[in-house]
C-alpha cells in the first residue's frame, strides 16, 4: 500500500472515529448535576458540616445548601472542576434580578466571581435569599434594642 493511500485511509477512520462519539453522545458535556452529587461534593470539602437542602440554579452550575447552623454552602462548577465554599455573614451582596425568578450576588473578598444565579422558580430564588439573609441576621448579634424594650 502506497503512503499516499494509507493517510487517506487513517484520515478516514479517524473522521469515522470523531463522528461516532459525537453522535452517540459521547462529546456532549453533562448538563445538570443531581442532589446526591452535590451533598458527596460540599462534604468532602467541608466534613463537619451538616447540610438540611439543596436549591440548584437552573442549569445545574450553582448550588445553595442550606446548613444546619445557619450557613449557606455554595458550589459552582468551573469547567470540570467545583468549588466549594461557606458564606458567613458578611461575604455576599444580594440583589434580585430583574424578570426573572434569580439572584444577582456579589462575593466580597474572594476569588469567587459574582453573578446572576437564575433559578427554576422564584420560590426558590426567595429560599436562597431568605437562607443568605439569615446569615447576615447572625453578622450583628448586638443590635441596638430600642430604649424601654419597645419595638422599633
Amino acid at each position: 500500500m502506497s503512503l499516499g493511500a494509507l493517510i487517506v485511509v487513517v484520515a478516514f477512520a479517524v473522521t469515522l472515529l470523531i463522528g461516532v462519539v459525537h453522535y452517540t453522545g459521547g462529546s456532549r458535556t453533562k448538563g445538570g448535576r443531581d442532589h446526591g452529587e452535590v451533598i458527596l461534593e460540599f462534604a468532602r470539602a467541608y466534613p463537619g458540616e451538616a447540610i438540611r437542602s439543596v436549591t440548584m440554579t437552573k442549569d445545574g452550575n450553582a448550588s445553595f445548601l442550606r446548613l444546619a447552623d445557619g450557613k449557606t454552602g455554595f458550589i459552582q462548577s468551573m469547567g470540570r472542576h467545583q468549588v466549594a465554599r461557606l458564606i458567613l455573614p458578611g461575604d455576599v451582596s444580594v440583589q434580585p434580578v430583574e424578570e426573572q425568578p434569580g439572584l444577582h450576588i456579589e462575593f466580597h473578598e474572594s476569588t469567587l466571581k459574582g453573578g446572576d444565579y437564575i433559578f427554576a422558580s422564584a420560590e426558590d430564588a426567595a429560599e436562597v435569599s431568605l437562607w443568605l439573609c439569615g446569615s447576615f441576621a447572625l453578622a450583628s448579634p448586638d443590635f441596638d434594642a430600642p430604649e424601654g424594650g419597645e419595638n422599633a
